[in-house]
């Protein structure tokens, strides 16, 4: 199993999240630029718009966090692969090997709860931008 798909995929969905929020944002100016709609409807719509916002940010937090998690769970097992070579158990090289590896993974889950933690910003910003609560 690839220890980053959870990772990968709770920030899909939180990148399709933002999409909707995106979207959803659009259709409220396309609104306010036409026919004066139906006051129900623009309230309908910013609610919607807010809700897909908040769960584009909570998606990305949960995100951050799974990447956070997995960066340790990698800088543990690393750890234990360099033990196991100073102890001079099994193939020393390859725990050796095993330990960059891991050390690389959890570069990479670092990077990836970084830019999760960017993408939760920005649907505060966004969020916080177009009057609504975030």
């Amino acid at each position: 199993m690839n220890t980053g798909e959870p990772g990968r995929v709770a920030a899909d969905r939180a990148d399709q999240a933002a999409q909707r929020t995106k979207e959803l944002a659009e259709r409220l100016t396309r609104l306010a630029q036409g026919d004066t709609p139906a006051a129900g409807d623009v309230a309908e719509s910013r609610r919607h718009a807010d809700e897909a916002a908040e769960r584009a940010r909570v998606a990305h937090h949960r995100a951050q966090r799974g990447h956070e998690r997995a960066a340790r769970g990698h800088e543990s097992a690393a750890a234990a692969h360099d033990r196991a070579a100073e102890h001079g158990f099994g193939d020393v090289d390859e725990h050796r090997r095993a330990a960059e590896h891991h050390r690389q993974e959890a570069a990479a889950a670092h990077a990836g709860a970084a830019a999760d933690e960017q993408a939760a910003a920005a649907e505060d910003t966004h969020g916080a931008s177009r009057g609504h609560r975030s």
